[in-house]
């Protein structure tokens, strides 16, 4: 009684209000009010490509983008389109200072995992930030999110990558700035770790595809067997704020 008291007192005080619209939520209610809680629709596979994740005029089928440039990746999906309640889900974990946040974020990622009806990988491999970064964040959200996708799989998560600190936040960028992003950004510091392994790359955010590019030649040059990408949100192409 006495927990539920003080809980319902700090609420009074500290009013609890939802992470995308801000209105003021009663105690012990979810991060969402019901109107936003309506608006996480996740995104049906088979209206997209499945290389590239975009809408595509052929069901489960490879867009005409991909057939003339196909993708390192065997397939790549997400979870979310990046606008509403789910943009700002990726803005808290990542700028807001709620890690709390992943294990949430990860059960989505699971849900779509095994809606689109791909094998179990090897092992998970997350996306790296520069160690000024993480610095700065406390936490990788990107690791934080495949640690508990990792727990939900019943999968290994390893970390092969690493990120050189010079490197400008991509949300700073343009879409023709972020596709400038070199191999040499990246690093393979445990090659041995990947070697004939069919793997799952995570991130938060799709949005170039630059910076899985960018793992995926660096896992490949590995001798990575087969790779897989899936993030929770997926831009379109002429968004350039994260």
């Amino acid at each position: 009684m006495w927990r539920a008291l003080l809980h319902s007192l700090l609420h009074l005080l500290y009013p609890a209000s939802c992470i995308h619209c801000r209105s003021c939520l009663a105690p012990g209610s979810p991060i969402f009010c019901h109107s936003c809680s309506q608006l996480l629709e996740m995104i049906d596979p088979q209206m997209r490509c499945s290389a590239c994740f975009f809408p595509s005029l052929q069901s489960g089928r490879h867009c005409l983008n991909c057939k003339k440039t196909p993708s390192l990746y065997y397939k790549s999906a997400a979870v979310f389109d990046y606008f509403g309640p789910a943009a700002s889900l990726v803005k808290k974990l990542k700028y807001g200072n709620r890690p709390d946040l992943a294990k949430g974020m990860a059960a989505y990622l699971a849900v779509q995992f095994f809606q689109l009806d791909w094998p179990l990988p090897d092992a998970l491999v997350c996306v790296p930030i520069p160690f000024t970064r993480w610095l700065d964040r406390g936490y990788n959200q990107s690791f934080l999110l495949a640690k508990e996708l990792s727990y939900f799989l019943k999968v290994p998560l390893i970390t092969p990558l690493s990120r050189a600190s010079g490197d400008l936040s991509q949300a700073a960028l343009s879409l023709e700035q972020r596709r400038l992003l070199t191999s040499q950004s990246f690093k393979l510091k445990r090659p041995k770790s990947v070697i004939g392994k069919n793997l799952l790359v995570i991130d938060d955010v799709a949005t170039s595809g630059t910076t899985l590019q960018r793992c995926a030649e660096k896992l490949l040059a590995g001798s990575a067997a087969t790779l897989y990408a899936l993030t929770f949100c997926k831009t379109a192409l002429d968004m350039k704020n994260l």
